[in-house]
């Protein structure tokens, strides 16, 4: 790879973000595609996210990825937002406007539903999902599964913050907290766990027997082995999310750079990375 003054910058900026294979991801896809750019990881931790990611448009960059915790700031920070990302409140994808502005696009939602499929989860209507969560993610799972058909049921730490977000969405799922998961897994087809318990290093969950259910945990590597061993446990198919990172980031590049980028590979040039680093 051969950087210019030409090259142009595009990122992912999260929080943590040291351990992202978003990275990995673009810049092969770039050097595939001879696009005289590079991707690079960017840890953001600020009160003020929204001012930070405007400012990093203003410093050059052409595109951002978004991750925890700063997928609601995204959309606050840019001054144009698509439908989905009006709903959501929360983006993952920033595309640089010519007047040094941001345009908000959401990918996870496409993320999410090819992944689901790329694990053989076709039908889910009027099915019970376990969403865990509230953030930026969870909405994007909630958004996701409603076009879906599926009865959603909604758990958090604060189960005000998911009525809040159940409000903010238009839905009316079930709401509980953590102790209600056991419940409220008992009859679920799929759990999707949008929530940040690998990263704090916490995790709290008390599972039904699963019986060879799908437990969908949408982060990975190191993030996701809590979570995921726990659901194995309780006889759950645990997966982690790198399907979903790699069907968003290919939704992003196409939004970038118009063009469809190599998937298959990028899947198993992750699945290695995350091999190699267990």
């Amino acid at each position: 790879m051969k950087i210019s003054g030409r090259t142009q910058l595009y990122g992912v900026v999260g929080d943590p973000v040291s351990h992202s294979l978003s990275p990995l991801i673009h810049n092969r896809w770039l050097q595939e595609q001879a696009i005289d750019a590079v991707y690079v990881p960017l840890r953001l931790s600020s009160p003020k996210a929204s001012d930070d990611l405007q400012a990093l448009r203003r410093s050059g960059f052409m595109g951002l990825n978004v991750t925890l915790p700063h997928k609601l700031d995204a959309a606050q920070a840019a001054s144009e937002r698509t439908d989905l990302v009006e709903r959501i409140g929360a983006a993952n994808t920033l595309v640089g406007r010519d007047n040094g502005d941001w345009i908000a696009h959401n990918t996870d939602v496409e993320g999410l539903d090819r992944a689901l499929g790329h694990l053989n989860i076709k039908a889910v209507n009027k099915k019970p999902i376990v969403v865990i969560g509230a953030g930026g993610a969870a909405r994007a799972a909630s958004v996701t599964l409603e076009r879906l058909g599926a009865i959603i049921r909604l758990i958090n730490r604060t189960p005000e913050r998911a009525e809040e977000m159940a409000g903010d969405l238009g839905i009316s799922p079930e709401i509980g907290g953590l102790s209600d998961l056991q419940a409220f897994s008992e009859d679920a087809a799929l759990i999707v766990n949008s929530a940040s318990f690998g990263h704090s290093g916490s995790i709290e969950l008390q599972l039904s027997p699963g019986e060879g259910r799908l437990f969908f945990d949408m982060s990975y590597g190191p993030a996701a082995q809590n979570g995921l061993q726990i659901a194995s446990n309780a006889g759950w198919r645990a997966h982690d999310g790198l399907p979903m990172l790699v069907y968003q980031a290919a939704a992003s590049f196409r939004l970038w750079f118009n063009c469809e980028p190599d998937v298959e590979d990028a899947l198993v040039r992750c699945r290695s990375a995350v091999s190699l680093g267990a």
